[in-house]
């Protein structure tokens, strides 16, 4: 794995960097964990990440507010948040981000739903109320994404002719409101998807990422809504004075899955883990089987 970060004091320019040739986790010398970590100019991390994609105004934000972010590179392609937990070194499927990309039928404009990875399905019923869905119409998981993404790599990081407003199909870009607060507090680095690469990401804070999108795209665009839920059963036994609690959850949300996370491994706790990945949504998102 490679990090690289903006430095405008390096005197080292790298101006023959070749990422493919010259970068060990991408040229196949390096499928360890170990990291190579590299600082460049911004003209150059421009050049090697974000010029190809138009996104340089990641890099202008980050740089300019003074906030930690970098990309990464690694030795092999992920499609799924899972799959990046590990190449990460067991990092935490909170602190991995996943954009999902929904068509209301009505008019075929798109909303980008922006969340950590709880591994549940979202509470579809109040995706719809969101989206508003009305007059009757349904939502589906999109088939047509917007430029410079491809199913495995989807982010917010849109671009301005991706805009209904200016000929494209994106209206919103939803980010849940109680994960804001939450890493907004922690200020920790999550892992987003750019491009159409799939063995690059870009790190930085969920709460930070929503700003910058505020800040490029405006309120109108940049939404906050309570888009992870918490909804489930809940099985009391009391038996011989003692008492065991199961729970089912069908939709959760960040502060829970938190804690759920927080705990395994302590106490006499056993853990199955059936991930549900977006790639497995139904194409149609309804609450009942009936697109309505």
């Amino acid at each position: 794995m490679s990090i690289y970060y903006i430095d405008e004091d390096n005197k080292n320019m790298m101006d023959s960097f070749d990422l493919e040739k010259d970068d060990p986790s991408l040229n196949g010398q390096n499928s360890s964990p170990l990291k190579s970590i590299y600082r460049i100019n911004k003209s150059l991390f421009n050049h090697l990440f974000f010029s190809d994609y138009d996104l340089e105004y990641i890099a202008d934000y980050f740089h300019a507010n003074n906030k930690e972010f970098r990309v990464v590179s690694y030795p092999y392609k992920t499609n799924t948040c899972y799959e990046k937990g590990i190449i990460l070194d067991g990092w935490n499927p909170l602190n991995i981000i996943k954009a999902l990309y929904v068509e209301r039928s009505r008019d075929q404009f798109l909303f980008a739903v922006v969340i950590p990875e709880t591994g549940c399905f979202l509470d579809k019923k109040q995706l719809k109320e969101k989206v508003d869905t009305s007059d009757g119409g349904y939502l589906f998981m999109a088939k047509d994404l917007p430029k410079n993404m491809t199913y495995g790599t989807c982010s917010p990081f849109i671009l301005s002719e991706d805009l209904m407003q200016n000929g494209g199909r994106v209206k919103k870009i939803i980010f849940d409101t109680e994960t804001l607060i939450m890493k907004k507090h922690d200020n920790t680095l999550d892992d987003f998807s750019f491009g159409v690469n799939h063995r690059l990401s870009v790190q930085m804070n969920y709460y930070q990422c929503y700003k910058m999108l505020k800040q490029k795209y405006g309120n109108a665009i940049v939404t906050n809504e309570e888009i992870l839920t918490l909804a489930f059963k809940q099985k009391l036994i009391r038996k011989n004075g003692k008492i065991k609690i199961n729970y089912e959850f069908n939709t959760i949300n960040y502060r829970t899955a938190n804690f759920i996370n927080s705990i395994h491994g302590y106490g006499d706790v056993s853990v199955e883990n059936d991930h549900v990945e977006e790639l497995d949504l139904p194409e149609v998102l309804t609450t009942n089987g009936n697109k309505s």
